[in-house]
């Protein structure tokens, strides 16, 4: 629903030099339901400040122009990382993948703890985490983005009958079945990630939508012993409590997702940020390079140069909405 462009600040008294300023689509402009969904998007992004989180300087409209102004990142999503890492036949660390989500979930405690200006919970449920929305930098920071199908306390735009949002292979079974969720949706998000992570193989993604959505509902989740023979069993504990299909069973809580990863990173928590910007440069060998060059690029454009176009200094993540059919009515109990 949107172009990302790149901002740079005139005023002299401006702290934030630069930022990636998203904008409506021309087409979507005059679509009322889009317009307000975007706008409720930044109202809710305005409210999110946590190290782990993309930061949004700005949301508003300038004439008939709806924009948001974030934070600009220079590194790559979890998604890219993971990917090289299986092209090159690489692992990553499972402390380092635990360390990863560990900060992830404090993300989602932040989010589902946010409350309005009177103090009222929102109830804020990310429902999207995957590692397309999950960003590494290249000082080793962790940043998850994209709350753009947040769900909240709040009355939103309502989808319409059979639309599932968010990606497949990373739902919630709640999710999947369109029963209401909570936060613990984000948890078995965020379980799936770190299975994937810790595993290098793919856990619910199959060959079709169809498959994928009868997966996430009963499929196996394997014991990551089983693919990898040694695999730390608590971490395995901590994974498998994560991903249970019942959720009154997985972990009430993100923080309490992220207290156990934590005690299973231990004392090298301290060297992770440096492994996370090594593991990049390795992957990516010259993107820092790249992206920072791109970046001076883009400062070195004259204020007018409006018709200036560089592409972007990373692929972008794709949609995240897929449409699937609802699920079959129940028969009723007699």
């Amino acid at each position: 629903m949107s172009t990302i462009y790149l901002g740079r600040a005139v005023a002299p008294e401006c702290t934030e030099r630069v930022a990636a300023v998203k904008v409506i689509r021309h087409d979507l402009a005059q679509d009322a339901r889009m317009i307000q969904m975007f706008m409720e998007e930044g109202k809710i992004l305005a409210l999110l400040s946590h190290p782990n989180i993309l930061r949004t300087f700005e949301y508003g409209a300038t004439g008939e122009q709806q924009f948001i102004a974030m934070e600009l990142l220079l590194g790559r999503t979890l998604a890219d990382t993971w990917e090289a890492c299986v092209a090159k036949r690489l692992a990553l660390r499972a402390d380092m993948s635990a360390w990863v989500c560990a900060r992830v979930a404090d993300a989602l405690q932040y989010a589902h703890d946010l409350t309005d200006p009177s103090g009222q919970p929102l109830g804020l449920v990310h429902r999207d985490v995957n590692p397309s929305n999950v960003f590494l930098t290249f000082d080793g920071r962790v940043v998850l983005f994209d709350f753009g199908l947040v769900n909240t306390r709040v009355k939103r735009a309502p989808s319409a009958a059979g639309i599932v949002k968010g990606k497949l292979p990373y739902l919630a079974p709640e999710q999947i079945m369109q029963f209401p969720i909570d936060r613990r949706a984000d948890i078995f998000m965020l379980g799936t990630t770190l299975w994937e992570l810790s595993t290098m193989r793919r856990l619910f993604k199959r060959d079709d939508d169809v498959a994928t959505v009868k997966a996430v509902r009963s499929g196996p989740i394997p014991d990551p012993a089983t693919i990898l023979p040694g695999f730390p069993e608590r971490l395995a504990r901590v994974m498998k409590r994560a991903l249970e299909r019942n959720r009154d069973h997985r972990h009430a809580t993100a923080q309490e997702l992220a207290r156990e990863l934590d005690a299973f990173v231990g004392p090298a928590a301290g060297e992770m940020p440096d492994l996370v910007a090594g593991i990049l440069d390795h992957l990516f060998p010259g993107e820092r390079a790249r992206q920072h060059g791109w970046l001076k690029r883009t400062s070195a454009l004259a204020p007018d140069s409006r018709r200036s176009t560089l592409a972007p200094p990373a692929p972008l993540p794709t949609s995240s909405v897929r449409v699937v059919p609802p699920p079959p009515s129940r028969p009723r109990k007699t």
